[in-house]
């Protein structure tokens, strides 16, 4: 077992900064949360299927395809996410966007969310799970992210899904009287497209390219959007690096107020949030 794992760390360290890592996550999926711990014991025995199934999810890490889809599930605010090719891999970053919007609504009661452009769906969950009673509804526009995110709510059945698309008008229209809308839209530029890393290539370009200028979702939504939200409700957005100054003119432009910025554990300003008027 020693011997595997020394040959799967140096074969990973080939193509991550954090192969002992990786090659744990990979051994924990094929053998359990415990073999660490069985290892130490010396009964750990790895069978030729197990054996081989290491070194086929290696060949796949190898070959550039991210850890999270070989595995198919991450963790994301402390819960599992289902994950597969065809949606945006949840990231550490998001985690702002789920925190910011729990600040936001921690003092309604009952509060109506929508998340927007929801992908695995896992910020409606986090949300959903941290406040059970709150009403959270996720809409997904491409059919395969949306399956994906079907499977997710399985374990969170009171939240709602809908396939649709987040620029049309006539489905902002059948919305109304919510206190919060998260979304996390595509916000890669044309040069971020052009200098991806390998494993960001194999996620659906769709979530993740959002024009020239990486602006084209911020321009629309807000707009869209707007009628959708209470009087003194928010629309919190996470950005991409040096988007917010932009982005904050945005939102301004388009009839919010008292528009904040909410820096992520790096100290990068990562979720940029407004306030619908009363007299929008």
């Amino acid at each position: 077992m020693v011997k595997l794992f020394s040959e799967a760390e140096k074969e990973l360290g080939k193509i991550s900064d954090c192969p002992g890592f990786e090659a744990g996550v990979i051994f924990e999926e094929t053998l359990g949360k415990d073999w660490k711990l069985r290892a130490v014991r010396g009964d750990l025995e790895i069978s030729g299927r197990e054996e081989e199934e290491i070194r086929k999810m290696i060949s796949r890490r190898l070959s550039g395809e991210p850890l999270q889809y070989i595995v198919g599930s991450w963790e994301f605010f402390g819960f599992p996410i289902k994950v597969r090719k065809g949606a945006l891999i949840p990231r550490q970053d998001t985690e702002t966007l789920v925190e910011t919007a729990l600040f936001l609504i921690k003092d309604t009661k009952s509060p109506k969310i929508l998340d927007l452009f929801s992908g695995t769906g896992c910020a409606a969950i986090a949300i959903k799970k941290s406040r059970p009673e709150a009403d959270v509804t996720a809409v997904e526009k491409y059919p395969e992210a949306f399956g994906i995110l079907k499977d997710n709510i399985l374990s969170c059945p009171e939240l709602t899904a809908v396939l649709g698309d987040a620029l049309d008008k006539d489905l902002a229209s059948d919305f109304s009287g919510y206190d919060l809308i998260t979304a996390n839209p595509p916000y890669l530029s044309e040069s971020d497209m052009k200098n991806l890393q390998k494993e960001v290539e194999a996620e659906p370009k769709e979530a993740l390219y959002g024009g020239k200028d990486g602006l084209d979702f911020y321009r629309a939504v807000p707009g869209i959007w707007i009628k959708s939200l209470k009087p003194g409700g928010h629309i919190a957005f996470e950005i991409g690096a040096g988007q917010e100054k932009d982005v904050t003119e945005l939102l301004l432009k388009q009839g919010y107020r008292d528009i904040r910025q909410v820096k992520d554990l790096a100290g990068k300003i990562r979720v940029v949030y407004g306030e619908r008027g009363a007299d929008r």
